[in-house]
């Protein structure tokens, strides 16, 4: 009985969503997943990330995004699975930031863990993103985009990766 009421209102929420005026003006908000490729240097294996991405607009050229990065991969190293990552980036839009086309660069600070499981030790460290990306708008509120990252850390290690990323405009 309760998954039928489940159902039945998250059914009527979901018929209800085209139907609502989108508001006008510019939108300050954005959320955007990404899936992508990444590669640890100390590692012999590529990773399978997936980026979850909050970004708030600030003005026209400047944006904050902070966001988390998670490893997917089936790779044949079985104790590479847990890789975590938390970013706080800022990008510039030198080319102004009108939600048309966005190129932006930016950077800022990252941290990752890396449990390798068994007998293997867990890693982590602080370094730098040095980030490259670029989104355009298919819709009124649905865009996709490319990212292209380096990250020296602290520890010595250096990741880099690029992703294929899809978002929606709040």
């Amino acid at each position: 009985m309760m998954n039928k009421l489940i159902i039945i209102s998250l059914s009527l929420f979901l018929l209800s969503v085209p139907h609502i005026e989108a508001q006008s003006g510019d939108r300050d908000m954005d959320v955007r997943v990404g899936l992508g490729i990444g590669n640890l240097k100390k590692e012999s294996d590529l990773l399978l990330l997936s980026e979850y991405e909050l970004n708030v607009k600030w003005s026209d050229y400047f944006t904050i995004a902070p966001s988390i990065m998670l490893n997917h991969g089936g790779n044949s190293d079985a104790d590479l699975a847990d890789f975590f990552q938390v970013n706080l980036n800022a990008f510039g839009s030198p080319l102004r930031n009108d939600r048309r086309n966005d190129f932006r660069i930016g950077g800022g600070l990252s941290f990752y863990r890396l449990n390798k499981g068994g007998f293997y030790a867990t890693r982590s460290a602080f370094g730098l993103n040095l980030i490259i990306e670029d989104s355009y708008m298919i819709k009124d509120r649905f865009f996709i985009g490319v990212k292209a990252l380096i990250q020296p850390y602290f520890n010595k290690d250096f990741n880099s990766g690029v992703f294929l990323k899809a978002g929606i405009n709040l």
